[in-house]
């Protein structure tokens, strides 16, 4: 992930410079989203055979803040967001029995969206102060366990793409903005340690993850 940020941060302080006579704005967001995605689970046993699939599709909400930085010549522009909190899923549980003791233990498994970068790109529309932005997306997904016998793997650098619109007023010497956004990201798969086939594996597949966030915003032109 951290050879993404730099990435990201130089390809918008680039434009920043091929920019310098441009108005910079800086802000803060509050934001309250949406999150859905289908998961599929697949337990194997002490030999390694599929013994259950289980297929879900779950929703949850989430609040969360942001902050934003933006260049641009007051009609099209390109910014970077960044979320320094987590966004976390709602905790899953389910029934393992382990091939040893032929016990049964219940294993709770929690994903969290960590460090979520947006670089993107925002153009006005000349009416009422509205504008539409669509970017790309870069997020860790950190999965944390209970009363698991393996540790999950922690997804790095999952890619998403967001597209939406908004409004913005002055209020002074500020401005203000709601803006709703859209967002997808990739398929991803994690698993307990041991991979599709092997003695008591547990590999979950996550997909058609997808979102919408409404938010508001607080924007300081210079």
């Amino acid at each position: 992930m951290k050879k993404v940020l730099l990435i990201l941060f130089a390809s918008f302080f680039s434009f920043s410079n091929a920019m310098a006579e441009a108005q910079v704005s800086a802000g803060a967001s509050l934001h309250v989203a949406v999150f859905a995605a289908e998961g599929k689970e697949r337990n194997y046993d002490y030999a390694g055979t599929l013994a259950k699939t289980t297929v879900e599709y779950g929703a949850f909400k989430e609040s969360y803040a942001s902050f934003f930085a933006e260049v641009g010549n007051g009609t099209v522009g390109i910014g970077l967001s960044y979320v320094p909190g987590e966004i976390s899923t709602p905790t899953n549980e389910s029934e393992q029995v382990q091939s040893t003791n032929h016990t049964s233990t219940t294993e709770k498994v929690e994903a969290d969206f960590d460090s979520l970068m947006t670089l993107y790109a925002i153009a006005r529309l000349p009416v009422h102060g509205l504008y539409i932005k669509a970017g790309v997306s870069k997020v860790d997904i950190d999965i944390t366990e209970t009363n698991s016998s393996a540790t999950y793997n922690d997804i790095d650098d999952v890619d998403g793409f967001t597209v939406g619109f908004g409004i913005e007023r002055d209020i002074g010497g500020l401005a203000i903005r709601a803006e709703i956004m859209g967002h997808e990201f990739d398929d991803v798969s994690g698993n307990n340690g041991s991979a599709a086939g092997a003695a008591d594996a547990n590999v979950i597949d996550v997909t058609e993850m997808i979102g919408a966030s409404a938010s508001i915003s607080l924007v300081k032109n210079f």
